[in-house]
């Protein structure tokens, strides 16, 4: 991959801004799964100091993952920034972005600031052990140009997760 990583970063901020404004239609309504994980979020949000992304809360309130009602809940997020201070203070992005999603992120950004060429799908595969077809649909995830990746996933002994940054 040859591409410049500035033209890279805005060809995907482009890509997913088209996709966000045929979503951000349908962001008043939420079904009754999505409204579970909304509804978990809020309330993980006010205990300690956790930053729960939405990957985590679906995956607690048994919503199948896909990056699709991820999406949907993360536009719900960003339109309705009262929902709790998190919001306000982190940033959709970060509780929208899985952590994959955001150490690609990170690699892009690191490679523009340090002014290396962006990195190759094999190069980013490599770097969170994810195959090259995965890395492809990360980077069409990543659709806002300021991206929030400093985090750490916390696991309980009781097997309860949650997020800090």
């Amino acid at each position: 991959m040859k591409t410049k990583p500035c033209l890279l970063l805005t060809l995907i901020a482009l890509l997913l801004f088209v996709n966000g404004a045929s979503a951000a239609n349908d962001q008043a309504q939420l079904n009754a799964q999505e409204q579970r994980v909304i509804d978990y979020l809020v309330k993980d949000w006010g205990e300690d100091s956790n930053v729960t992304s939405v990957d985590i809360a679906m995956n607690a309130v048994k919503v199948a993952q896909s990056d699709e009602t991820r999406f949907r809940i993360g536009n719900y997020i960003k339109a309705h920034p009262e929902l709790h201070e998190v919001i306000r203070r982190w940033g959709w992005v970060t509780l929208v972005l899985t952590p994959d999603e955001k150490l690609i992120a990170r690699a892009l950004v690191n490679a523009e600031r340090d002014g290396k060429p962006a990195p190759s799908l094999t190069e980013l595969a490599k770097a969170v052990a994810a195959k090259e077809p995965d890395v492809k649909r990360v980077l069409a995830m990543l659709w806002q140009p300021r991206l929030d990746f400093v985090f750490h996933t916390i696991s309980l002994d009781s097997g309860r997760q949650f997020n800090v940054n």
